[in-house]
């Protein structure tokens, strides 16, 4: 099994490597970029309500213009399309850690946010452009996994940043300068990582493409039934993943440092898991494989909220970040294939949409739900929500899409 799947990796195309080169690049900057962004808008004497207003600019635009980045992606071309994203990308983080009034600010994460929406959309169709069937299960799989390693690493290297700057320049630790000089850093990456797209050989039927196009080939039924398991996703997303370090703080009084080493611990799992997914795949199909291990998930989310016992629910947390995710990969290779070629980014930017606006959405309705019923009882709200979500996921991957 091991040789047949170094064998497929050794297959991947010039093209291929070199897009996972930027990605796992551009994965290394987005990490640093988000760890250090909020502590640098603090330091410049910003409130926690502009900091929620910064952090949400990037999820919005991305949900408003999946679709029309995904009609420009099917377009102009992915190559392109690519470069562009990555361009906006670098001039949005660019502003961010150049200007300090609110304004340029609000602009330049806003640009940054258009440019992950390209980015985002358009990855998925390049990645089935630019492989053989015999290897695409393998590639979507090896590029999920390389971006929780760049999230992994750049954790790292973001922490050690603001210290290496304070020594550097002589100046205290906790002074904006520091943080800037950072932020710096990752900028200078996102610049580096379009290198990799601007090298690669243009696909044959980049060339032709000159005109935007809104009319699809896929039927709209078809799409409908593909993008209602990734709907479901994010409504049980939105609910869970962003009150997971609260969970553990209130539920356990963990500390940063366990915390950080927890998360951690959840992201090496989630790669590892993914890197199994293409032999399972393989084996069983794709379909089974994305309900069996979302199906497989839902106990672990129980655990966590009605077992009070640490190291349980730990050990739960890191089972559930690799089987949750593991079949992340094999869906997005699953709808790419079953859409026609010229749609194919344009159906990403619909599902995109969905996913952005049901987590957006669910998030904000439980942080008003749990803040009605009182903090104690927010984790187990938000745990059983979920795991109700998920559930409800997994049948409808079955009936949905299993029924194509």
């Amino acid at each position: 099994m091991l040789s047949d799947y170094l064998e497929r990796l050794r297959r991947f195309s010039y093209n291929a490597r070199l897009f996972l080169l930027s990605g796992l690049l551009m994965g290394l900057a987005s990490s640093i970029f988000s760890l250090l962004l909020n502590i640098y808008l603090l330091r410049l004497g910003y409130k926690q309500d502009f900091l929620g207003l910064m952090a949400a600019i990037p999820p919005l635009v991305i949900a408003l213009l999946a679709v029309p980045a995904g009609v420009v992606g099917d377009s102009l071309g992915h190559r392109r399309t690519l470069i562009i994203g990555g361009v906006l990308s670098g001039l949005g983080a660019l502003g961010v850690s150049i200007f300090t009034k609110p304004e340029p600010l609000i602009l330049s994460i806003g640009i940054l946010g258009l440019g992950w929406a390209l980015l985002q959309v358009v990855s998925a169709p390049f990645m089935v452009e630019e492989s053989h069937e015999h290897e695409r299960t393998h590639l979507f799989s090896v590029q999920f996994a390389l971006q929780t390693l760049a999230s992994f690493l750049g954790s790292f290297v973001g922490g050690a940043l603001p210290q290496l700057f304070a020594r550097g320049l002589a100046v205290p630790e906790g002074v904006a300068v520091v943080y800037q000089m950072a932020l710096a850093v990752s900028v200078g990456l996102i610049f580096v990582s379009i290198l990799p797209l601007v090298w690669m050989q243009s696909a044959p039927r980049e060339s032709s493409r000159a005109h935007l196009r809104w009319h699809l080939k896929t039927p709209a039924g078809l799409i409908f039934k593909l993008i209602v398991p990734n709907i479901i996703l994010g409504l049980g997303a939105g609910l869970f993943i962003p009150f997971l370090n609260v969970f553990f703080k209130l539920q356990f009084n963990v500390p940063d440092t366990l915390l950080g080493t927890l998360f951690a611990l959840g992201a090496v799992g989630m790669g590892i898991a993914s890197l199994a997914g293409p032999p399972l795949a393989q084996r069983v199909g794709k379909v089974r494989t994305m309900v069996w291990t979302q199906a497989l998930s839902i106990p672990f989310f129980v655990v966590m909220a009605f077992v009070p016992i640490l190291w349980i629910s730990a050990l739960a947390f890191v089972m559930r970040f690799a089987l949750m995710p593991m079949s992340a990969p094999i869906y997005s290779l699953f709808v790419m294939e079953q859409v026609a070629p010229e749609d194919r980014a344009t159906v990403n930017g619909w599902s995109t949409m969905a996913w952005n606006l049901l987590f957006a959405g669910s998030a904000w309705g439980i942080s008003k739900s749990c803040g009605a019923l009182g903090r104690s009882s927010s984790s187990s709200v938000g745990s059983t929500a979920a795991a109700f979500c998920c559930s409800m996921c997994s049948s409808a991957r079955w009936r949905g899409v299993g029924g194509l």
